[in-house]
């Protein structure tokens, strides 16, 4: 298999929204959130003001995306919403994101008419990521989270799938069978989610297809597509930039709000805020609870995620090394405590927190999931926590790095299988 991000759709998405995101109408739209910005109260944190404008740079991006590949009529699978920068393609693109994107995730979009019939193949390699195709109705200006009407997993897809790990799933306004999404009338965003428990499993490869393609439908043009990337602009940002005001109920420092389900009952999620000095390190240890997939994850107060290609900003299942019980300790700190799970705040003091597990067995043990959040000096990490010397650490980025690579290359993935 080539790598099913590097698609002739996603190449013509991302050079339309490069291009709208320097037109002067859509710049004009950036400065006016961009006042809006410097008002909040995390542009008063110094680590807030410092991250304002690459905050911004990232949800503008990401809204000129969402457009770029906005006709129902004719839709496609487009990777969106993914905070490192990317060189492929012949150009440099910064980053797309919109809170808390989750390094592990490849999250693509596909804008449906709930009205239409579609069809999506999906093809899994021989060791896939958790997967998961979920339903939305979108809110007005894309700006909120939908509301979720169906999703189905990797675990419901793959006693389906053929020799060669082909699916295809249906959607439409009409009842259907398993492998079927009942759709509503409206606009709908369709979203696959490869969240990888080892950065060399390779995400699926995903298609859509039309059924029912209307015979009168003309494509946009650029100037209308512009158009609505300004009408949309100041819903979207407003809503992204208060997306941590109310995210979890904005906790106090350094605990976990959680275990909540996702809907669609796809998996979980807890999170907060953390807060430390130079000195100090948020210890917090998790129970994977036999999860198919689970990662840990700071972000700045934006809930915008550092690059995770070079910093161990974020730590995936394969990416641990767990405790004596099978729990995994993680050290969020400034600086290299030499803890083996070091969470890097890339120079970040304040910021939010968020564990993930996915592909959850049922009825988990709730009470186990999170057994501690705390905050310690760094001379006084319990010696029993596992631990890595300098070269240790630098083998573990370096393999990072090279698995992180494989996402942009051409030929994809060396170990998909």
């Amino acid at each position: 298999m080539s790598n099913p991000l590097y698609t002739a759709d996603q190449e013509a998405a991302e050079k339309l929204a490069l291009r709208l995101i320097e037109r002067a109408d859509v710049r004009a739209a950036r400065e006016a959130a961009r006042q809006g910005m410097r008002s909040d109260p995390a542009a008063a944190l110094q680590d807030g003001a410092l991250s304002l404008d690459p905050a911004l740079d990232q949800w503008v991006l990401a809204l000129a995306m969402r457009e770029a590949n906005g006709d129902t009529a004719a839709p496609s699978v487009v990777w969106n919403v993914s905070n490192p920068p990317r060189h492929w393609f012949g150009h440099s693109y910064g980053g797309a994101a919109v809170a808390v994107d989750n390094p592990d995730n490849f999250n693509r979009e596909i804008p449906i008419d709930g009205a239409g019939h579609y069809a999506i193949d999906i093809r899994f390699s021989a060791n896939p990521p958790q997967f998961s195709v979920v339903i939305e109705m979108e809110p007005a200006h894309h700006a909120g989270l939908g509301r979720n009407i169906g999703a189905l997993t990797l675990q419901q897809l793959l006693p389906h799938c053929d020799a060669d790990g082909r699916v295809t799933v249906t959607v439409g306004p009409d009842a259907g069978g398993p492998l079927h999404l009942k759709s509503e009338p409206g606009r709908i965003q369709i979203y696959t989610r490869d969240s990888q428990a080892d950065w060399n499993q390779q995400p699926a490869e995903v298609s859509v297809r039309r059924l029912d393609p209307p015979v009168d439908s003309q494509p946009r043009s650029e100037d209308e597509i512009a158009a609505a990337v300004v009408a949309d602009m100041p819903a979207w940002v407003r809503f992204w930039r208060g997306f941590k005001d109310d995210f979890l109920g904005f906790p106090a420092p350094n605990q976990l709000v959680g275990p909540n389900g996702r809907d669609g009952n796809w998996g979980y999620l807890a999170g907060g805020r953390f807060a430390i000095a130079d000195d100090e390190a948020v210890l917090v240890t998790l129970d994977p609870v036999g999860s198919y997939y689970t990662g840990f994850q700071i972000t700045n107060p934006w809930t915008i995620a550092p690059d995770p290609m070079h910093r161990t900003a974020s730590l995936n299942k394969a990416q641990v090394t767990p405790n004596a019980d099978g729990t995994v300790t993680y050290a969020i700190a400034l600086v290299d405590p030499g803890v083996a799970n070091w969470i890097d705040t890339c120079g970040l003091h304040k910021g939010w927190m968020l564990t993930r597990w996915q592909g959850v067995p049922s009825s988990p043990p709730h009470d186990r999931m999170i057994r501690e959040v705390r905050l310690v000096k760094l001379d006084a990490i319990p010696a029993d926590v596992p631990r890595v010397g300098l070269d240790e650490r630098r083998q573990q980025i370096a393999a990072r790095t090279k698995a992180f690579a494989q996402r942009t290359s051409a030929k994809g993935w060396t170990d998909a299988g």
